[in-house]
């Protein structure tokens, strides 16, 4: 039985120098956009701690009632585009039951994979 040698050490060779100012740059553009929805978390964690301590606080978060706002309209247009398509069509067991079971199995296929 023949022993291959151990290597002590990988080979050394240089790792490419990675660019360090993009991430900074990004951390300075991300940040502040980012700002008012931290704000805003962290106002509704400080009224929880204070209504588990029993005093009671009104917490005003526009930019998250905003975003809840453009999310829901988002969905309700998602909503009506989607429902007219299948209103308007009619459903023929013959033809969806069978067009059903094709996804169905390459839904399954794809999973498999």
């Amino acid at each position: 039985m023949v022993k291959n040698p151990i290597p002590l050490a990988p080979e050394i060779c240089r790792e490419p120098r990675r660019r360090k100012l993009l991430p900074i740059i990004s951390l300075f553009v991300v940040a502040p956009l980012l700002a008012p929805v931290v704000k805003d978390a962290i106002v509704l964690c400080y009224a929880q701690w204070c209504e588990m301590l029993g005093t009671p606080v009104s917490v005003r978060t526009p930019t998250l009632d905003a975003i809840g706002e453009r999310i829901e309209s988002v969905r309700s247009e998602c909503w009506y585009h989607v429902s007219s398509r299948f209103q308007r069509v009619p459903w023929n067991p013959r033809v969806v039951l069978p067009i059903a079971i094709v996804i169905m199995a390459v839904a399954m296929i794809m999973l498999r994979l």
